[in-house]
């Protein structure tokens, strides 16, 4: 009898069950040699004999289908499966017995086929979750044709997990309190990512994709503190790339320790987890569990969504072993951080000069555009788009504000539901729908500046220039952005083909880039013919004005909430 690792028990010919000693038990000699002596008997006892001795042996060769499925509940009453766990089945009725051994897969499920009979189960490796240490012995007895048995956190032992040589528990809020300040959002001109400090002269390591073909990097430590970064080494093959920020600016910030071993740090089926940021968000821890390790991939169940990627895989040891990179068919591809090691090496001989600057950068606001305000102007406004736009010779300008991007992204919704209205005589109950009600609680207080190339039709369809950058002057002085975006930009032909393709500007500001009190209002968009020579354009003082009234509700609300702050914090 062969016992595999799939928890599957085959038979090999001449093989017997546990509890016997030869190839043919007793019992069995017993009904071959009687029913070589049958023919001697009158036929009826024979085959009435022939029967029960037929019972007999087929209940000596009975076999039962075992199922094992174990799984613990987390701290939130989530239920994890408990994959790889370990399992030994040992014989009671027959102590000298061989011992079958089988593992539940990624579900936390095993199955084995045995002889009724009475069995201990045990775990000889303990599982550790959230900071304990479960194990498992249960005495069984195996009867019918089907069984199974949950292992659970009811029916474990349970102990406090024994520290590792590093300190850690690996409790996962235990190991997020210590390694958070160890990751940092990065942005870059095509959108935002992770990385993680990797080197107390403030290197961090990030994904190639993320910061590739930027001329603007930053990175951000929390909600209030944005600072520029440099470009030290890539390496786009391998989709690596280490970026230096000045660590003054974060005196908080660990660094993530490195594991020595890599990829052959984990296993498949292990825990492990990440800090990243996804869709923007501060710092989000997530888990998965290890699928494959291959040379120069490792394969995990992680979500890696927009803003996660170059963000830390660690251990519940506490080490990186790897940096996500992708999500492939619903898993997420992670780098070995061996593969990381000698662009680290490269950069750290390039940190010379002075570091770059701790001036902080203009960051998104942590609270939302008032909904209400959004909901009213929705329900007893007419959409204007004019005030908004901005013609700058081979570019179409667009200001786009929560008002305006509210009302265009609903105004057909509404013109039917008014239409409905005045077909049933009644226009006083004109409201829209629920989804578009929730929606008004999205938007964030900023300015939006689209700067689309225009295209020509003189000989060919194609654009006429592309975008480079732009710069927003309130009274002659520059205002930072939030964040300077540029994208791709395609052109179509009717039959949906693409034709040309170029770049466009999407900035974002604070709401105050727009004021009255600047005076004068101005814009500068640099070309990709001509990246040194801009072209300039007063923004129309009715534009200001426009900007400046769509964000009074903000203005409004944000002061309140300033001035009853001290009235919650006074005694």
């Amino acid at each position: 009898m062969k016992i595999q690792e799939s928890g599957q028990v085959q038979l090999s010919p001449g093989s017997f069950m546990p509890g016997s000693r030869h190839p043919e038990p007793a019992r069995l000699r017993l009904c071959s040699n009687f029913l070589k002596r049958s023919h001697s008997m009158n036929k009826r006892i024979v085959w009435a004999l022939v029967l029960v001795l037929a019972s007999l042996c087929a209940a000596q060769d009975q076999i039962v289908r075992f199922s094992v499925h174990a799984v613990l509940v987390d701290k939130d009453l989530n239920q994890k499966p408990v994959p790889r766990l370990a399992l030994a089945l040992k014989p009671l009725d027959t102590p000298s017995a061989q011992e079958i051994t089988l593992k539940t897969g990624f579900d936390g499920k095993a199955e084995t086929r045995l002889r009724p009979g009475k069995y201990r189960l045990t775990t000889p490796q303990a599982t550790e979750f959230q900071g304990k240490s479960y194990t498992w012995s249960q005495e069984i007895v195996i009867s019918g044709t089907e069984q199974t048995l949950e292992l659970s956190n009811d029916n474990a032992t349970a102990s406090a997990q024994a520290a590792s040589a590093t300190g850690d528990s690996g409790d996962l809020t235990g190991l997020f309190d210590k390694l958070k300040n160890s990751v940092v959002t990065v942005y870059s001109e095509r959108g935002l990512g992770s990385g993680f400090f990797v080197d107390p002269a403030g290197l961090i390591l990030t994904n190639n994709h993320v910061v590739q073909s930027s001329d603007y990097l930053a990175v951000q430590f929390d909600e209030k503190r944005k600072v520029r970064a440099k470009l030290l080494a890539a390496n786009p093959d391998k989709d690596i790339a280490v970026l230096w920020a000045n660590p003054s600016a974060f005196p908080e910030a660990v660094m993530a320790p490195l594991s020595a071993k890599g990829a052959s740090s984990i296993a498949v089926g292990e825990r492990v987890f990440t800090i990243g940021n996804p869709f923007g968000h501060d710092k989000v821890l997530t888990t998965g569990v290890i699928s494959k390790i291959e040379p120069d991939s490792i394969t995990s169940d992680l979500s890696v969504n927009h803003g996660n990627s170059g963000g830390p895989l660690f251990t519940l040891k506490g080490e990186v072993a790897g940096l996500t990179s992708a999500l492939l068919q619903k898993l997420a591809k992670i780098i070995p951080i061996e593969d990381a090691q000698p662009l680290i090496a490269e950069a750290r001989k390039k940190v010379t000069g002075t570091p770059p600057s701790t001036e902080l950068l203009p960051v998104d606001p942590s609270d939302k555009f008032p909904a209400e305000f959004l909901r009213t102007m929705l329900e007893t406004e007419k959409l204007e788009r004019k005030p908004y736009e901005l013609n700058m010779d081979q570019f179409q300008v667009w200001f786009i504000t929560p008002v305006l991007n509210y009302m265009a992204r609903h105004q057909q919704e509404m013109a039917a539901a008014r239409k409905a209205a005045e077909r049933k005589g009644d226009t006083s109950q004109v409201k829209p729908g629920e989804t578009t009600l929730e929606e008004a609680q999205s938007y964030s207080p900023l300015v939006y500046i689209y700067v689309d190339p225009k295209y020509s039709r003189m000989w060919s369809v194609k654009f006429k220039n592309g975008f480079q950058r732009m710069r927003l002057l309130c009274g002659g002085k520059e205002v930072l952005p939030v964040h300077p975006g540029k994208g791709h930009y395609d052109l179509h032909d009717q039959r949906g083909r693409t034709v040309d393709t170029t770049f466009r500007g999407v900035y974002t500001y604070l709401p105050d880039a727009f004021s009255p009190s600047c005076g004068t209002v101005a814009l500068e968009v640099f070309s990709e013919k001509e990246p040194n020579t801009p072209i300039t354009r007063v923004v129309d003082a009715a534009t200001v004005e426009r900007i400046w009234a769509d964000f009074e509700p903000y203005r409004k609300a944000h002061t309140q909430s300033a001035l009853s702050q001290p009235a919650k914090n006074s005694p």
